[in-house]
């Protein structure tokens, strides 16, 4: 039956909002009735396929050996897995952009391209490498790698110890809220001082804990055997997928980490390990089969129990549509619901290299050599056997004559006794093994058609393209390269174009403030809330591109013809621009293994505009900015002729007012020396009313010279 959440305001009875959905019971028993034919579907379809391929990469035994016959395994498998395995790392781990954002409006060209070194720059701190590494292998041999990507909040503890701390340093330590003292061994630095016992100084030995919750992404490799899907599924990004499950064994410790309370599923937890009977699992890791001895096994935070987390499509809300909801089930028959909530898509993408129609599960490599590897196999131990018939022959001898002791020594140069001679003989066989080495070939041949592996294809033997033409040897390093890029279209289709996207709404949802990052040698700001997460993912991965020699030929043919354009019609041509050479010299510096190569060549586009040029006036507009710069001119001059006046007439006041003043001071001076001279005061009122008398005739005298020059000058 439905219920009905009622939610009231500060303890009212009247209801607000009611929500309808499914009863808990309800619900965790359609995901467990779900998750269990999943399950079966794992156990009894996919997992003994994949268990045959990995014994098959591992060189195990058959099964069929015969006791004192040959027991050698072929390792076709597993060669060609290692063969291909970096030529697809190559690609999707080299310099150049594999995957780019394309924008949707012209605006949003440097948001894409932003989007795009922000991702790869977000793949590379997830540690991309690896988990490509490992999902192209399990996809290369079982036929199916998965990869989880998520945004995760962790509480993270981080244990430091620390001795010789004076007390200021303690007291510092103490107040970082984010940090724990565990423990705290004080001892003073000094003994068998006078000092009292409260005064001597103390040092300290600590042990502190540090407690963070950061959120990062995540990149998992999810091993094949955790990963649980619907039986009738054609793809991961089909909308015939209903749910998928991802189950491991976990610790509790990891449980309250992720902010679980340890009440809701320590009931659950012991110290077994629910996978380890599970086929694939032991094929993979026949070593750790069973229980695990551990000394801490005990302790609760160590606990193991199996935690399922499940995206699954169903109407929870009981509104007609079926969204993803994720839920987080523990137990080892899925017990009990520990989370429940709405999400957008699957975290989960899956990469196959040979895709069948209408089915999630494609083909590997396994797939393709097992016939080959097997019946090679056989071949060899029957060359094997032959030929070790022919070194060491089986031996006849007569009953009685002979020392049966003596003859079951193997020792080189051992003696045989015998009573009559011709008592032992050797039954000659031929080595007849030669005959089958033309078989080999052909099944080797037949392995490069299948694959396009090959000792020509890798460079292995130079004798086969040395008596063939430069065409023919492209020819066949083309068809080699075609299967492998082939491969990789697949799997960018698959798995790295929705990868892309996903981890670039994980960005927008996630981080909504600007943040620094370096690219190419310089710190860029980031600010994923302008961009838009429905951008398409282009793919750079073409069928028949050519190897990088060929590509980096061809990049230098068109550069020279770029600069032969650029050098006899100029920069302003329709044919190339100065951005175009720009982007063909950048790209060769990348197929050169450069991963900057803005730091040979710039790029033009972030360059700041030039400045326009002015546009030419009319031959009136120049007329008339003339007759205006001259009414401006002839302004300009008379300014300057009347501030020269006023200088003139500044300077002669000035002159005057300083002969005016050293006439005065020439009077004091000598009215001061007669004073002492005849040792009597003398008035000088009325000397001081002449000197005024004369300063009011120089300042007369000034204006009227300052007066003639402006006559003059006029």
């Amino acid at each position: 039956m439905p219920e009905t959440d009622t939610y009231t305001d500060e303890g009212e009875e009247t209801s607000i909002l009611e929500v309808d959905h499914l009863d808990d019971e309800e619900f965790l028993s359609h995901c467990r009735s779900q998750l269990e034919d999943a399950k079966d579907f794992l156990e009894n379809h996919l997992a003994p396929h994949r268990s045959d391929a990995i014994d098959v990469y591992h060189q195990r035994e058959y099964g069929d050996e015969e006791q004192g016959r040959s027991q050698f395994v072929d390792s076709t498998l597993r060669d060609t897995v290692n063969a291909i395995l970096p030529s697809l790392l190559k690609i999707f781990t080299s310099t150049e952009r594999v995957l780019e954002f394309m924008p949707r409006q012209p605006e949003d060209v440097p948001f894409a391209l932003q989007a795009t070194d922000y991702v790869r720059h977000c793949l590379n701190e997830a540690n991309f490498y690896n988990v490509l590494h490992d999902a192209m292998k399990d996809s290369l041999i079982v036929g199916s790698g998965f990869i989880k990507y998520f945004y995760e909040y962790a509480n993270e503890v981080e244990g430091y110890s620390y001795t010789g701390l004076d007390d200021d340093t303690l007291a510092a330590l103490m107040q970082d809220d984010k940090i724990e003292i565990a423990s705290i061994d004080s001892r003073p630095i000094a003994s068998g001082t006078d000092m009292p016992q409260e005064q001597i100084p103390m040092i300290h030995d600590v042990e502190v804990k540090r407690r963070s919750n950061k959120g990062k992404f995540r990149l998992e490799c999810i091993p094949p055997e955790e990963i649980l899907f619907n039986r009738r599924s054609k793809g991961f990004g089909d909308p015939s997928t209903d749910l998928i499950a991802h189950r491991r064994v976990v610790t509790v410790s990891d449980l309250v980490a992720l902010g679980y309370q340890k009440e809701d599923f320590i009931e659950y937890a012991g110290d077994t390990y629910d996978l380890d009977e599970q086929k694939e699992y032991y094929t993979r890791r026949p070593e750790i089969q069973g229980k695990e001895v551990s000394a801490v096994a005990y302790q609760e935070a160590s606990k193991k129990l199996l935690y399922t987390e499940l995206y699954i499509k169903c109407d929870y809300d009981l509104d007609d549509y079926a969204e993803i909801r994720r839920v987080c089930i523990v137990g080892p028959n899925f017990d009990k619901i520990i989370m429940n909530e709405p999400v957008n898509e699957f975290p989960f993408v899956h990469m196959t290299p040979y895709r069948e129609p209408h089915d999630v599960i494609g083909s590997g490599l396994f797939d393709t050599l097992r016939d080959i590897q097997k019946t090679k196999t056989q071949i060899m131990r029957g060359m094997l056997d032959s030929l070790s018939l022919s070194i060491f022959p089986r031996m006849s001898f007569v009953d009685g004559q002979v020392s049966v002791s003596d003859l079951m020594n193997v020792e080189t140069g051992a003696l045989i006794r015998m009573r009559s001679p011709d008592a032992v003989k050797p039954l000659t066989v031929p080595f007849v093994g030669a005959q089958g080495q033309p078989i080999l070939n052909y099944f080797s041949e037949i392995t490069e058609n299948r694959t396009g592996i090959s000792k020509a294809s890798l460079g292995l033997a130079p004798e086969s393209l040395m008596s063939s033409s430069p065409i023919a040897v492209s020819g066949t390093l083309s068809a080699a390269q075609m299967k492998t890029e082939y491969i990789a279209r697949n799997f960018a289709e698959t798995a790295l174009k929705p990868l892309y996207q996903g981890i670039l709404k994980l960005i927008v949802q996630h981080q909504d403030r600007e943040t620094m990052i370096r690219l190419r040698n310089e710190w860029i700001p980031m600010n994923p809330a302008a961009w838009d997460t429905g951008y398409d993912v282009m793919i750079n991965v073409a069928l028949g591109g050519g190897d990088e020699n060929l590509r980096m030929q061809s990049l230098q043919m068109i550069a020279a013809k770029q600069e032969e354009i650029l050098k006899l019609v100029g920069p302003d041509n329709p044919l190339v621009n100065i951005q175009q050479y720009s982007n063909t010299l950048r790209k060769i510096a990348e197929l050169s293994g450069f991963k900057n190569s803005e730091e040979y060549f710039k790029d033009p586009s972030k360059e700041p505009p030039p400045q326009p040029e002015p546009e030419k006036p009319s031959p009136e507009e120049m007329q008339m900015q003339a007759m205006q710069m001259q009414i401006e001119l002839s302004k300009a001059q008379l300014e300057l002729e009347h501030m020269r006046l006023q200088l003139d007439e500044n300077k002669a006041q000035a002159d005057a007012t300083l002969k005016s003043t050293e006439i005065e001071t020439d009077a004091m001076i000598k009215l001061q020396e007669l004073s002492a001279k005849y040792n009597q005061s003398i008035d000088t009122a009325q000397l001081r009313g002449m000197i005024e008398t004369n300063r009011e005739l120089i300042r007369q005298q000034g204006l009227l010279e300052a007066a003639k020059i402006n006559k003059n000058d006029s």
